[in-house]
């Protein structure tokens, strides 16, 4: 019994840790790790999974329908692969045969949907529930800290070019792990301690519930400065999705409270001033509010001076998959293996003087293959209608649980959990990878909260 209370203690730890780590992720990474090698969270994840192997016993899920969802949509991912394995057999891009091609892909989807949730599962289901999504909350308060910090700098080196701040200041963060600077001079785009602008985009639509929830239970002069920080962040970062998202998850947040009586003072206090601010805003800024709004509209279109080629190729790339969906409607190509057929249907448009299909997407010699940029077409295309079919009923089962656990008394982690799946099911649609570890996260604690919930109606 001591041994396994010390594997949870130390177990929680390297998940808080890894919670912390999140943004993380500008260093050259282990290669090994594949799509996973830049992420320094998954390394403390996937340490407190090892640690678990020595618990006695490792529980799983089975009392939550949702669980079994994602097993169904697991072994779908094998089977419709089965259905194609004469192709996958024949396949070859980039130095990598389709059996090849789906066994990197499947292991990286177990890590994520499988091994990542059944660890946190354990470890929450045998700790404070309580205290566990608080201090997962604060380590992603320091973690934005961190983040802050260092994008204060960028900002004056990017925005303003004080670019004497660079060896001083900036290159400073390079003795903390896993971080590497190197500012966006070029596109004059806000990264701070992650890799790219997207990928801080993702990490601010992580943590946003979690930040806007200290408005809820703080009792601080300053409980609105996190969730402010995170939408300010947002706006300067570069990222077109991070700041709709999170401005849909900000919306989504006040449009929540006002309909709890427990929250109808803080509402008000959002309310006015939202107000106040929009109000000055309006006032003061809005010849440079409407040429923003302009320039973000503007930014999305093929002929775009900054964004042209990037729009080019995530269209492309979109047009490409849907191509193969039609031909594959039912079953899909087998997971991991559209890019093999969708290389061939790249529109003349989307590689028209864009060096990336050239130099990246259509080159053998480089072994990196195509991003999807939107994970429901990328799994309509790989797994068919069947796969996307089981998919979007494990997400709308998800949703469901979330927006009941709202109406309970306290339902603070009720909340957190349903305004999180909004920003993940919305950054899906720029992104193919299931690596979105706070969906996981949010996920185990559904399983734990009702497995709570089992316990204490026994």
């Amino acid at each position: 019994m001591k041994v396994n209370l010390n594997i949870i203690n130390i177990s929680l730890v390297l998940i808080f840790l890894g919670v912390f780590f999140l943004p993380f992720n500008s260093w050259e990474g282990i290669s090994i790790l594949g799509e996973y090698h830049r992420d320094a969270s998954v390394l403390f994840f996937l340490t407190a999974f090892i640690f678990l192997l020595f618990k006695k016993k490792i529980s799983l899920p089975l009392h939550s329908p949702i669980f079994y969802l994602l097993i169904i949509f697991l072994i779908w991912g094998i089977v419709s692969t089965l259905f194609n394995i004469n192709n996958a057999w024949e396949y070859l891009f980039k130095q990598t045969s389709g059996t090849e091609r789906f066994i990197r892909q499947y292991i990286s989807l177990l890590i994520a949907a499988f091994i990542l949730p059944i660890t946190f599962y354990n470890i929450f289901i045998s700790s404070d529930l309580k205290n566990v999504w608080k201090q997962i909350r604060t380590a992603m308060l320091y973690s934005l800290f961190v983040v802050t910090s260092y994008a204060f700098f960028e900002i004056l080196i990017v925005k303003f070019d004080m670019f004497f701040l660079k060896k001083p200041i900036l290159n400073l963060f390079d003795y903390l792990p896993f971080v590497e600077s190197s500012p966006d001079l070029r596109l004059r785009r806000i990264s701070s301690i992650s890799f790219e602008s997207p990928a801080l985009g993702t990490y601010l639509i992580t943590i946003f519930s979690w930040m806007s929830s200290y408005a809820i239970t703080s009792k601080s002069r300053y409980k609105f400065l996190p969730v402010l920080v995170v939408i300010s962040l947002a706006l300067v970062s570069g990222s077109r999705a991070a700041t709709f998202i999170v401005l849909v998850q900000a919306f989504v947040f006040v449009l929540v409270i006002s309909q709890l009586r427990e929250y109808k003072n803080i509402f008000s206090k959002v309310l006015i001033s939202l107000f106040i601010i929009s109000s000055i805003s309006a006032f003061l800024f809005a010849p440079k509010i409407i040429s923003y709004v302009k320039t973000e509209i503007q930014s999305f279109k093929l002929n775009d001076s900054d964004h042209a080629m990037s729009n080019k190729s995530r269209f492309g790339i979109q047009y490409a998959m849907y191509k193969v969906f039609l031909e594959n409607p039912i079953i899909g190509t087998g997971y991991g293996l559209q890019a093999f057929e969708s290389r061939f249907k790249y529109p003349s448009w989307a590689k028209r003087d864009n060096w990336e299909f050239r130099v990246i997407y259509l080159n053998q010699n480089d072994k990196s293959f195509p991003p999807g940029f939107n994970l429901y077409l990328r799994l309509a295309s790989e797994i068919g209608l069947i796969g996307i079919g089981i998919f979007l009923v494990f997400i709308t089962y998800i949703i469901s649980w979330s927006y009941r656990s709202m109406s309970n008394p306290n339902s603070v982690l009720g909340i957190i959990i349903f305004i999180s799946m909004i920003g993940f099911l919305l950054n899906w649609l720029k992104m193919d990878t299931f690596r979105i570890y706070g969906f996981w996260i949010c996920l185990s604690l559904i399983f734990s909260i009702t497995k709570l919930k089992q316990n204490n109606a026994k």
